[in-house]
């Protein structure tokens, strides 16, 4: 037996031992056993504590990225290998590497910016370059967000924490949504803010308190602008909201005569009197 351990194996320029070869294997055995303890043990302590579901699946990644790294150096160092002179010789390599994927650490330390600070998290609702969306999965490198039309889409960490994001969710318990409308010169304007504020005050998402709010906003070329607003608990159905109060503020314009101008050009045809020259 103790023949078989200590028989040499040649790869390349370097030798090994049968033995050496068991340890290394055993090292990697180690390591999973080691990983499906630690799982095991995350998994009990993550249903006894408040973490969501981002902050425990990078803390997953984070542990198997790291036991994995150190049995495969331990491993190496079994077999003999010479870590350092296998760090200096690739040295040139990782530079280039490190480079090229320079966009995708920055994605990387985005989202561990993401799920470790608590500017977005899982299910906030967010304004990202004029769309709506909701959070639905925030991954190592991306986040991926569904759209108000049940759009996928997958945006990279670095754009959600690196640029201008509205997340609508966080901050104040509810959010203001406008409605900008025109009424034609010489309309009542009192009956006008009333009729806007009771197509806010009508829909069964907006809240009471604080109540709709109308605001007489500019004399215009051609009409009188008006802009109501209205608070709301969920933002989500935002677009649908501000479509049912137009629709509620045209019904209530037509029943009391209330006219919304339109753009209007007067086109003036000049003839030439007979003979005159050119006719």
């Amino acid at each position: 037996m103790n023949d078989l351990f200590n028989t040499t194996l040649t790869l390349g320029h370097h030798t090994l031992t049968v033995l050496e070869l068991m340890e290394a294997l055993l090292v990697f055995v180690a390591a999973r056993i080691f990983l499906a303890v630690v799982r095991r043990g995350l998994r009990r302590a993550q249903r006894l504590s408040s973490m969501d579901e981002g902050k425990q699946f990078i803390v997953r990644r984070l542990v198997t990225s790291v036991v994995w790294a150190l049995a495969a150096m331990v491993a190496l160092s079994v077999l003999g290998v010479d870590l350092t002179a296998l760090w200096a010789g690739s040295a040139a390599l990782l530079v280039g590497v490190g480079i090229g994927l320079q966009g995708f650490f920055n994605d990387v330390i985005s989202g561990f910016v993401l799920l470790f600070e608590g500017g977005v998290a899982v299910g906030n609702v967010l304004e990202v370059d004029g769309k709506l969306v909701r959070v639905e999965r925030i991954d190592l490198r991306s986040t991926r967000v569904v759209t108000v039309a049940g759009e996928l889409i997958v945006l990279p960490n670095s754009k959600v924490a690196g640029e201008a994001v509205v997340n609508l969710t966080q901050g104040d318990s509810a959010m203001r949504i406008r409605v900008n409308v025109g009424v034609a010169y010489g309309s009542d304007v009192d009956l006008v803010m009333r009729l806007l504020s009771e197509a806010m005050a009508e829909q069964p998402e907006v809240r009471s308190n604080p109540q709709p709010a109308v605001f007489f906003q500019d004399f215009a070329d051609s009409s009188l602008n008006f802009s109501v607003m209205g608070w709301l608990d969920d933002p989500w159905d935002r677009m649908g909201i501000q479509s049912r109060v137009r629709t509620a503020i045209d019904a209530k314009f037509r029943s009391h005569g209330v006219a919304i101008p339109f753009p209007q050009r007067d086109l003036h045809i000049v003839t030439s009197p007979e003979g005159a020259p050119g006719a």
